[in-house]
């Protein structure tokens, strides 16, 4: 502590103090998985049968041919094979055969890597789609995804035999493995995978969004009646149709697209049709009544209080309603004004493993923890039992919100808006910006400026150009999806009148002339017709939300308009 600040709180750090032997992975649906092959065995039935038909599954694809060690090309390595084990949703084990993948060597094993997949934004954006034109979201899996891959021509890989079920050639000695199709654990199997999906998609007549996400599919129905939008995360299929199913999940009308789409992608590919969307990657998907989606993550904050505060919140956060204390900003600049090596060591990793949990969250569908989690990342390199206490306000709070969400509303007009704003800080500000699609945000963002802004005009012309990027983005990706978006200009808000006037002209040339070009992004987008700036008073400018704290009552009313909770928000107010 300096000379003169102010004293500290007291916190007790015992409870911190086991932190850093306290590490344990967070599986998803993994509790009581075995962890080796041995153990497997081990335990029965059950869990040898789970590789026994991973094993099947090779077999019958033809992943690999057995061959004698000394049939290996010179200068080539053998990998390791192992075992991954998991209990899914359903109760039933899963075994996974993998290639020890950070022994393989880039430029002999492999070489491109890059498999795009689909964007949380675009996720969201599917959601809003479908819930506004009363569509049914329906998820498709691949069965052993990788497997259906292909290797391009000479690429192959040499691998010991799996964990438990070596073999021997006539001579007694251990037989290995030429890997010639992609398993698990190889880089490039996710981009073989994907270079044998979107031939086939595009094959069908698909229209690919390559100007916004390369992973979102388009049938142009030429009746304008049908519609369908297909989303590609990897190996799962988030399938936005019109079409009408049974019971079973037939489509009534054998003729639609999604009828011929559904029928071809069985007869080619080894899928599973799971249903109605309930969950894609911790994102769970609730159906109301009223054809709308509200997407949250309920169970993921469930397993986050479990593993993180496994007694409930300290009694110094238990009667707080916001995810920061009153103290936030005073305790983040401390912990930031400390110069030198970590004061509190034994806390960075627990630190920073709370904080990419938290930032999973606020990336898929929590915003109204985007700041608080923004700010405590700037100190990851330098925590302090004040922050380690902050990370609990946020936890406390998850806790006592864990199921709200975002709420997409249904039959509403595809009304496409945004908000940015700026908090002037005499160092690095922080931007915020939301952008809403009908009336529930699509996309948002709470980042530290990456330059010291002079004014808060600057500082809000920096925010209004960030955000112009995603508004930009997002033109593209809902004219792309939605026949109804509109190619008018797009607003996007900011309440303060000076940064309005530099995004239509170069005005206040005595106090802006410093200002990089690329801040003006958004004087560019107005000239060219794609957006337009209105000015909003702060009270109603949405992306205030993410660029300070502020009261309980502000806090909540600001939530509700976000994230469009559907329910009576006067008890917040």
């Amino acid at each position: 502590r300096t000379s003169g600040s102010a004293p500290l709180r007291e916190v007790d750090e015992s409870r911190f103090a086991e932190l850093a032997e306290s590490h344990v992975a967070l599986r998803a649906d993994s509790d009581g998985a075995a962890w080796s092959h041995p153990e497997a065995v081990e335990r029965g039935e059950r869990w040898g049968s789970a590789g026994l038909r991973e094993m099947n599954s090779h077999a019958s694809n033809a992943s690999w041919t057995t061959i004698r060690r000394e049939d290996v090309p010179r200068g080539r390595k053998l990998h390791k094979l192992v075992w991954v084990y998991k209990r899914k949703r359903d109760g039933t084990a899963k075994g996974r055969l993998c290639v020890q993948g950070c022994t393989l060597l880039g430029g002999i094993d492999y070489d491109q890597t890059f498999s795009s997949t689909l964007r949380h934004s675009s996720c969201r954006a599917i959601f809003s789609f479908a819930a506004r034109c009363g569509c049914h979201v329906r998820s498709i899996d691949y069965v052993a995804a990788y497997l259906q891959g292909k290797f391009t021509e000479g690429e192959v890989i040499y691998c010991f035999m799996a964990p438990g079920y070596e073999q021997y050639g006539a001579d007694g000695a251990p037989l290995v493995l030429r890997i010639e199709k992609p398993i698990y654990g190889i880089p490039q199997a996710g981009r073989r995978l994907q270079r044998q999906i979107f031939p086939w998609l595009k094959s069908l007549g698909l229209r690919q969004l390559d100007e916004a996400d390369s992973c979102v599919w388009v049938y142009d129905d030429p009746a304008s009646k049908e519609k369908f939008v297909l989303g590609v995360y990897v190996d799962n299929l988030q399938i936005a149709h019109s079409a009408v199913l049974n019971s079973s999940g037939v489509p009534i009308d054998p003729s639609s697209f999604y009828a011929k789409f559904l029928k071809k992608l069985t007869s080619e590919w080894d899928v599973v049709d799971e249903g109605p969307m309930e969950d894609l990657l911790a994102i769970q998907l609730r159906h109301n009544n009223d054809y709308s989606f509200t997407i949250h993550q309920q169970s993921y904050i469930e397993k986050l209080i479990a593993k993180f505060l496994p007694n409930g919140a300290p009694s110094t956060v238990q009667k707080n309603t916001l995810p920061y204390s009153d103290n936030f900003l005073e305790n983040i600049n401390r912990a930031l004004a400390i110069e030198g090596p970590p004061a509190y060591p034994h806390l960075v990793r627990p630190f920073q493993e709370r904080i990419g949990a938290l930032m999973y969250l606020t990336t898929s569908t929590r915003p109204d923890i985007s700041y608080s989690t923004h700010k405590l990342a700037q100190a990851m390199s330098k925590p302090t039992p004040e922050l380690m206490l902050e990370v609990d306000h946020v936890l406390a709070y998850l806790d006592r919100h864990k199921s709200v969400g975002i709420t997409y509303d249904h039959g509403r007009d595809p009304k496409f808006h945004g908000f940015a704003d700026a908090s002037w800080e005499t160092r690095w500000s922080t931007n915020g910006w939301i952008i809403m699609f009908g009336n529930a945000a699509v996309a948002w963002g709470s980042t530290k400026q990456n330059c010291v802004a002079q004014s808060s005009c600057e500082a809000e012309i920096i925010a209004l150009s960030e955000a112009a990027k995603d508004m930009i983005y997002f033109r593209k990706l809902f004219g792309g999806i939605d026949k109804l978006f509109t190619p008018e200009p797009s607003p996007l808000a900011t309440d303060n009148m000076a940064a309005r006037d530099l995004s239509y002209n170069p005005e206040h040339h005595a106090r802006t002339k410093h200002v990089e070009r690329r801040h003006f992004y958004i004087r560019d987008m107005v000239e060219k017709f794609e957006l337009i700036v209105p000015h909003v008073s702060t009270e109603k400018n949405l992306a205030d939300f993410l660029t300070k704290p502020m009261n309980a009552k502000r806090f909540m009313k600001l939530r509700g308009m976000i994230m469009n909770e559907p329910r009576d928000r006067a008890a917040d107010l």
